[in-house]
């Protein structure tokens, strides 16, 4: 079990583990930009949930409009089998697991937070739909390391989820380039603030890594 310390953060419909050795400026940008970078996708798309591949198709080119460097470059259609109990986030976690085994724990025990009522009223929203007996999902895992180190994962499906579909699983990695400054920083910050958006960046607090080896 990692000894590193970690804390949860609710940034619109993505969830991010934090590094608390990762600097206040970096993660104040990183933490807007997301945001910023979602409702940005929401406005040129009208929804995540209709057409999720175009909406992170803008989603990703947001995130490069504010300085961040695309590195990795992932997208995957996992097929999911009749009688399936996995749920939509575990391919986010694999994910995230097979990039970063030292956050297993971590990551068991964010989604166990996520899992409490209080925290899915908060960001229902920006994760579901509901139309003709049909939930669409859209959820993100992502983590952020010091340095501006960015590592996201998200999935969009349907649930009850159709026989022989699957999940839409989509991933990027970015490092924030050094020609950001502290003007754009501030800039992103204030228009957040201006529109009322900031209210959406939201921290869960330090997580308490499991034991990896608690059985499920």
């Amino acid at each position: 079990m990692s000894k590193e310390a970690y804390s949860l953060w609710l940034v619109g419909g993505t969830a991010l583990l934090v590094d608390d050795d990762t600097a206040q400026p970096a993660l104040q940008y990183a933490l807007d930009s997301v945001l910023f970078a979602q409702l940005r996708a929401d406005k040129l798309n009208g929804s995540r949930f209709a057409r999720y591949r175009l909406w992170y198709s803008d989603y990703r080119k947001a995130l490069q409009e504010r300085g961040w460097i695309i590195t990795l470059s992932h997208s995957d259609h996992l097929r999911m089998h009749d009688g399936t109990t996995r749920a939509p986030a575990d391919g986010p976690i694999d994910y995230l697991q097979s990039r970063h085994p030292n956050l297993t724990g971590h990551l068991k025990a964010a989604i166990n937070t996520l899992s409490h009522d209080e925290v899915q009223q908060y960001v229902r929203p920006f994760t579901q739909a509901t139309q003709d007996n049909t939930t669409q999902v859209v959820q993100e895992l992502g983590v952020l390391l010091p340095g501006a180190v960015l590592d996201l994962c998200g999935v969009a499906c349907k649930t009850p989820l159709p026989s022989g579909d699957g999940i839409d699983l989509r991933a990027s990695g970015a490092t924030l380039g050094d020609f950001v400054t502290e003007a754009n920083r501030k800039d992103l910050h204030d228009l957040l603030e201006r529109k009322q958006r900031a209210v959406h960046i939201r921290n869960l607090g330090l997580l308490t890594p499991e034991n990896d080896h608690a059985s499920t």
